[in-house]
């Protein structure tokens, strides 16, 4: 009687206890349908109101600008270079270390002109800070637009979401781009740091230079990759020839870097 007591409970507990543990799943189910959707812009037809359609267009011309900047980025960084042999063995130098220089590389590790990323962190920073200036504009429009969307009569109902568009265009493009921003001041100032204390060639003009502390930039802790002698050789002269054609950076860029 007693084991069938407590059979009894043990069905009751799972009769209450499911509802409830299927109501939670339904609720995760409905949050994650709600999942906040990608922003993705596509220009419509134009409505052939003046107000309604220069928004629209502002609203191309920005969203194009952000991706372009955006998918147009190349970082750069200083890394310590290990000379390596035909079989991949680490050259060592007279002093039983290992033969190393530090340079500028992209994102592929090949070998840069300081001078040639400088001056496009430079043309990246101030691009960037244009684009975030000129979203202001679409505040302005996107009013009125808004003012303009009543004339629109059966259209409007179609047309009413691309209101948001703007907003929201400006609002997570200026995320995106005062991150690129910050990052391309912070390389720059290393960069520029290695340019003022290192030769073409990665080797330091004054051998007795702290490089832990070259310009306020510490120098002494960046990655270290390997490359053979050939190759290095070939990068490092590729490298130097980017620099002799490299324009001058707009030093206004830099002004915020301490």
């Amino acid at each position: 009687m007693k084991r069938l007591i407590n059979l009894m409970l043990l069905v009751l507990a799972i009769a209450v206890a499911a509802p409830t543990s299927m109501q939670a799943q339904k609720k995760k189910e409905k949050k994650e349908k709600k999942a906040k959707k990608e922003f993705v812009w596509e220009l419509p037809e134009l409505t052939k109101n003046k107000d309604f359609d220069k928004y629209l267009l502002t609203c191309d011309t920005l969203n194009n600008r952000i991706r372009a900047y955006c998918d147009s980025i190349v970082f750069y960084e200083v890394k310590k270079i290990q000379e390596t042999d035909a079989n991949g063995n680490v050259i060592m130098d007279e002093n039983g270390k290992p033969k190393e220089i530090y340079a500028v590389v992209d994102n592929e590790n090949h070998i840069r002109g300081s001078k040639e990323a400088i001056f496009q962190y430079a043309d990246m920073i101030l691009s960037g800070t244009s684009i975030i200036l000129d979203m202001a504009n679409i505040t302005v429009l996107t009013a009125t637009a808004t003012t303009a969307l009543p004339s629109l009569g059966l259209k409007a109902l179609s047309y009413g979401k691309y209101l948001k568009a703007g907003p929201i265009m400006a609002k997570d493009g200026a995320v995106e781009i005062k991150e690129i921003v910050s990052k391309c001041r912070t390389q720059a100032k290393a960069i520029r740091a290695y340019k003022n204390s290192f030769t073409e060639s990665g080797e330091l003009i004054d051998p007795q230079a702290d490089v832990s502390n070259l310009e306020g930039v510490n120098l002494n802790d960046v990655p270290t990759i390997t490359k053979p002698s050939e190759e290095l050789a070939q990068e490092l002269e590729k490298a130097k020839q980017e620099n002799a054609n490299a324009k001058d950076a707009d030093e206004d860029a830099f002004e915020d870097i301490a």
